[in-house]
Parts: structure tokens; sequence; C-alpha cells
């Protein structure tokens, strides 16, 4: 068993020490640290989130016309999630009904990322989200609750965890995040998003605890609740009146 244990240990520090390599490397670069440091981060999600996840960048949108900010990380569903169009650069525009998680990637977790973070956020949890009941084995399910939005931060680098959760009480979207160099964490917080804890791990485990902080946030959520695409051909196309009866 603790042969095991060792094994999940050495596999993850050896990834922790590759991703934090290409991202220093990439640092190192001004010109292109941007999109390659958020290729790395999706690279890196898709190397262990099951099929049913898609990782992208982009831009989520809702029924009503609304763009949130450019997103550097965006897990999303992949079976049921309606992709309108990508850009020539490798950018997704994805419905917001389709979202799991949002990540801004930045250099170092300090104030000011916290706070733009948080905008980032911000831009795609106030998008209008429609629910519909799905057909499951034939039978009809009723529409289920609206999950929550993960919103997190990743980074190499980042300030002392005191300051840190001190910051994170005035930037209530931000629930997890991953500083490779020193920490991860995972903040709770009561149904008004006021904080009420945060966790850290330590430095050296900061890649593998952050790989049970993401698959266990995910779990919580279940599966999204299926998409209206009713709402998206009544508000583009004049002509198109799909029928309600199921609602």
């Amino acid at each position: 068993m603790a042969t095991g244990k060792m094994s999940i240990k050495s596999m993850f520090k050896t990834k922790q020490a590759i991703l934090e390599s290409k991202l220093s490397v990439l640092l190192e670069h001004p010109v292109t640290k941007g999109d390659h440091c958020e290729s790395a981060w999706i690279d890196f999600f898709r190397s262990f989130l099951p099929s049913k996840y898609s990782v992208d960048k982009g831009f989520v949108f809702d029924s009503k016309g609304n763009v949130s900010e450019q997103i550097d990380i965006i897990i999303h569903e992949a079976l049921y999630s309606p992709l309108i169009f990508g850009t020539d650069s490798g950018e997704k525009f994805i419905t917001a009904e389709s979202v799991y998680a949002i990540f801004d990637s930045k250099p170092k977790i300090d104030k000011g990322t916290l706070e733009y973070t948080n905008k980032k956020i911000d831009s795609v949890v106030k998008l209008e989200r429609s629910a519909r009941g799905v057909i499951n084995a034939g039978k009809y399910m009723p529409p289920r609750e609206l999950t929550p939005i993960i919103g997190g931060i990743l980074a190499i680098d980042a300030i002392g965890t005191s300051t840190i959760e001190q910051h994170l009480s005035s930037n209530p979207l931000i629930d997890i995040g991953c500083a490779i160099k020193c920490t991860s964490f995972i903040a709770q917080r009561d149904a008004s998003k006021n904080l009420s804890t945060v966790s850290f791990s330590n430095g050296e485990e900061s890649v593998l605890s952050f790989f049970y902080i993401i698959l266990d946030s995910l779990y919580r959520l279940g599966t999204v609740a299926g998409i209206d695409i009713r709402d998206y051909s009544d508000a583009t196309v004049d002509s198109l009146k799909l029928s309600r009866e199921d609602s």
C-alpha cells in the first residue's frame, strides 16, 4: 500500500516539475508567454480529467447575446455542449450552461491578480443560464437545479498564504487556486459567498493537492443541467419557434 502511495506522489512530483519548468521557460519570453502558459495549463488538465470534460480557452456567451471577457481556461461539458464556433487561434465560444469551471492564468497570485481574476469570473457567472429536462433511458427527467460555476486562479508563484486568505475575503468568486511553487488552496464559503475557511497545501505537494481539489470539486457538481437550445434559436432565428410542450 505504501509503495502505491509513493508511486502516485512520485508521478505528480514529476508532473509538477515538468509543468513548473515549462511555465518558467515560457515566462522568460514575454511575447509568447500568455498563450503558451494557458496552453500548458490546458494540457495539464487534459492529461487527467475524464473524457466527459472538455478544456479550452475562449469566451462564454448566453442566449441573450451577452459574452464574457476572454477566459484562459474553461472546463465544460463535452457530450452536451454545443460549440457555436471557434477562432483561427483556437479560442472557442461556449454556451454558459455548459461551463463547469473557469480559470485565469497568471505568473503570480497576489492582490492585483486576485482582483483581476475575480472580475473575469464575474463576467461568466452573471450570464443567463437555462435548464431543460432530459431524456434518460427513454424516461423524461425534469430540469435540475443549475450548478454553481467554479472560479479559480493558476500561477507559478504566490504571496504568503495568510495574505491570500485576506484578499479572498474581498474576491468572493474565487473558489480554488494553485501556485505550483508554493501552494494550492480551496475556499469554503457560505450561501452569501462570505468566506468561512481556506485550506492550503504545502509547496511540495501543490500540484498533487490541486489534482484532488479540482476532481473533488467537479464530482460535487455532478453534471450540468440540460441546455435549453430553444432559447438560443428564439434569439437568433426569427422564423424558428420550437415547441415548448415538454418544458
